[in-house]
């Protein structure tokens, strides 16, 4: 299940879908797809965050990336989903060694540049083939908040239904708004704080070495 942005062709989508508000598990292996897709995805799937689990207000992580350390905020009131989800990746080191797939400049209502990770099939080069495709094996719904898609932020990537984020995420470099509202939105879970430099200088097949949770492991 290929996770895009806006502009560029989305596949796998269920549209009309109805969720709760609760993570969805889904199968990720689809009829037709290459026997090593399939072999892969089954693979990285992994159970999602306990449903009694609850979202720190606040978190800290620190990307370390091969071009230098991010420090990230994640706001678990706005998106208490996406953040306990990014967090359980992180503890049990999903994102550990996987790359930057995807450099873009967008071009919509407006436009602005974006770097996108988070994908497990990038982590070894039989399988990275296939990046923009992986995920956990589970989806989170859309959050609406009042968090806006200014320069640095964190939010997550999806297909064309608005509920089926995954592991993939983006950094905005630029303010990116339209995409709090094409095609149902995309939910923005966070905000750069320290390394901003080191965004700017990212770019696809850059390695993110290791997710490290500093404050706000939730409960």
């Amino acid at each position: 299940m290929k996770r895009f942005l806006i502009a560029l062709p989305l596949t796998c989508a269920l549209a009309g879908a109805v969720f709760a508000a609760s993570y969805r598990v889904v199968n990720p292996v689809k009829p037709g797809m290459p026997e090593a897709l399939s072999r892969a995805l089954a693979h990285v799937k992994v159970a999602p965050p306990s449903a009694s689990a609850k979202a720190p207000a606040k978190a800290r992580v620190r990307l370390e990336t091969s071009k230098g350390g991010i420090v990230i905020e994640l706001d678990g009131s706005a998106a208490p989903m996406h953040v306990k989800s990014f967090l359980n990746l992180a503890k049990i080191g999903f994102y550990d060694k996987t790359s930057f797939h995807r450099f873009a400049e967008l071009i919509g209502p407006g436009q602005g540049r974006i770097i996108q990770g988070g994908d497990p099939l990038t982590k070894v080069p039989t399988t990275r083939q296939f990046a923009g495709m992986g995920g956990p094996g589970y989806e989170v719904p859309r959050e609406n908040n009042n968090l806006k898609h200014d320069s640095m932020v964190l939010a997550a990537a999806r297909t064309s239904d608005p509920n089926s984020a995954g592991s993939q995420f983006y950094i905005t470099f630029d303010p990116t708004y339209f995409l709090d509202t094409s095609g149902g939105g995309y939910t923005v879970f966070g905000k750069v704080v320290a390394g901003k430099d080191v965004v700017l200088k990212l770019r696809q097949d850059d390695t993110l070495k290791k997710v490290i949770i500093l404050r706000g492991k939730g409960k």
